[in-house]
């Protein structure tokens, strides 16, 4: 009796949760800026009544943690109710631990992905710097005019630096802070190089191409590194999943063949 309560409370709880998902995306339509996958937009709709009511009383949790709870609380004990017993519960604490940490390890897949797509725009960023130096343009200008021509998401944090550069801040500390906030090595190079060559007086349009170069090489040893890597693997979905999922036919016809000849003893 009690598990089939918890099964409607939870078939209940993920109605309402649907609902109120639909009636989210109805007031807050997504637009092309919007960032993340459906199913992350999905669970911010879901979470966004409950995290607004803890923030009511003083508890700060984002909507994408709380649809993320809220729903892998409804599947935890649908999962009980489903199992019951010791397994049914250890189940549901595992279904529900998931989703207590999985924006969490969203959050830093999502963060690393967006590192690697400003890190492969940089060498062309420092390229155009170099160039546009070489000719004669001021600094300033030219980190502006190679973000607006890299543009992407390298391009809004340029943009976002020389907003802060122009409002007054040292261009030394906003392009340490931008490298920072992009988790971007190449950029890390970048403002080292600026900063040396405004205490050294170092010729800055060579040193740039330079590092250009570094970054291009330093990416291929990546690229090739990460292949290196994936070698094992695709060996190892070959001999165990392929291979005897090639095989089966050919054992499945052996079987009948066999048992065949056998019931026509």
């Amino acid at each position: 009796m009690i598990a089939w309560l918890l099964l409607l409370a939870a078939a209940f709880t993920l109605s309402e949760a649907c609902r109120a998902a639909v009636r989210d995306r109805r007031v807050n339509p997504p637009g092309r800026e919007h960032g993340g996958s459906p199913s992350v937009r999905l669970l911010e709709a879901i979470g966004r009544a409950p995290a607004a009511l803890l923030a009511t009383r003083g508890v700060d949790l984002p909507p994408f943690r709380a649809g993320a709870i809220a729903v892998s609380g409804g599947l935890a004990v649908l999962t009980f109710a489903a199992i019951g017993g010791v397994s049914g519960v250890l189940t549901a604490l595992a279904v529900a631990g998931f989703g207590g940490v999985y924006p969490a390890l969203w959050s830093r897949a999502a963060a690393a992905r967006r590192a690697e797509r400003i890190e492969r725009r940089v060498p062309e960023l420092v390229e155009l710097v170099a160039s546009t130096v070489a000719a004669g343009v001021g600094l300033d200008a030219s980190l502006r005019g190679a973000g607006e021509a890299v543009g992407g998401e390298l391009g809004a944090e340029l943009e976002l630096a020389h907003a802060n550069i122009a409002l007054g801040r040292p261009r030394a500390d906003e392009l340490r802070d931008l490298a920072a906030r992009t988790g971007s090595p190449s950029l890390a190079q970048l403002a080292l190089t600026l900063r040396l060559s405004d205490r050294l007086g170092v010729p800055l349009a060579e040193s740039l191409r330079r590092q250009a170069d570094r970054a291009r090489t330093q990416r291929a040893r990546q690229v090739q590194e990460r292949a290196a890597k994936a070698g094992p693997r695709v060996l190892v979905v070959v001999v165990f999943v392929l291979v005897p999922a090639a095989l089966l036919p050919l054992v499945a016809a052996v079987l009948l063949t066999v048992a065949g000849s056998l019931s026509g003893l």
